[in-house]
């Protein structure tokens, strides 16, 4: 027993346990690629859950009993800046938020840094959070398209290995049509209970709908490894496929990703009152 609290007290055998904590930044940094390339789908809750309570925990303790090393006091900071692109990314999806997030507080709190230090690197990061934060809505509710999207038809490959999809724009104008093509099982599995689900495409053809427009007058066909629209080949899978037909060739910079979707609360709100005071505006420009 003596040399069992001899050895976790041994400074070098703590800095060892230190680098376990390594993990946890990984795992945050993961979840940055996750949420910024791949929509996440939830397969087994259950296990997800569990796994990811224990890896909490575990991470919880590392800390905690390390905290006074010079790896997990840069952890401490580290995760709290790794927090700040998937709280802005994936926002809502607090069963990979939160408990992430507690952990990341509470190594910061705990650590071994002395209070000026965590009072400077403090106050930076929660500079960091705000002013990125502002910058960041305000970048995306002023730049961004309002649109309307609709998807029309779906139509598989004969090979299955892509499918092509319509999608109905509506904007202030008389709205576009898209034709896009995205690949067939290039999802991928994390962890035994999550699917990520690509958001890879290539935008195939792109028309301004005319006056008068209906779903119908746009035709998707596959024929072989052609893809008709409208009549007219647009699509030849076989120069994204290699020889042997065993793998994707899809680098060559046509095909792009969604990234990310937001769909903030506080927008919907900016929308509403935005247009109550435009109907509000309207209201005493014809009373007068």
């Amino acid at each position: 027993m003596q040399k069992f609290k001899q050895l976790i007290k041994n400074k070098w055998f703590i800095n060892g346990i230190s680098l376990l904590g390594i993990f946890f930044p990984w795992f945050l940094l993961y979840a940055v690629y996750m949420v910024f390339f791949y929509d996440i789908e939830y397969t087994n809750r259950v296990m997800f859950a569990i796994l990811y309570v224990l890896f909490v925990f575990v991470s919880g303790f590392i800390f905690f009993y390390t905290r006074k090393t010079f790896i997990t006091k840069l952890i401490s900071i580290v995760n709290l800046v790794l927090m700040f692109p998937i709280l802005l990314l994936d926002w809502g999806n607090f069963p990979l938020i939160i408990p992430a997030m507690l952990i990341s507080l509470f190594l910061f709190f705990a650590s071994g840094l002395n209070p000026t230090a965590k009072t400077i690197f403090g106050t930076i990061i929660l500079l960091v959070y705000i002013v990125g934060s502002v910058a960041f809505y305000f970048v995306w509710y002023v730049f961004r398209t309002t649109t309307e999207d609709t998807l029309t038809e779906v139509v598989n490959s004969p090979s299955g290995n892509f499918a092509a999809y319509v999608v109905d724009v509506k904007n202030k104008s008389t709205g576009k049509i898209d034709v896009f093509v995205e690949p067939i099982g290039v999802d991928r599995e994390a962890f035994g209970c999550i699917e990520l689900k690509t958001t890879l495409k290539k935008r195939v053809k792109q028309t301004v709908k005319p006056q008068g427009y209906v779903e119908t007058e746009t035709i998707i066909e596959w024929k072989g490894n052609h893809l008709y629209i409208d009549g007219k080949n647009f699509f030849d899978e076989t120069r994204y496929r290699t020889e042997d037909d065993t793998e994707f060739k899809l680098d060559d910079g046509s095909w792009t990703y969604t990234y990310f979707e937001i769909d903030y609360p506080i927008s919907t709100l900016i929308e509403r009152v935005t247009d109550i005071a435009k109907t509000a505006v309207d209201k005493l420009t014809q009373a007068e």
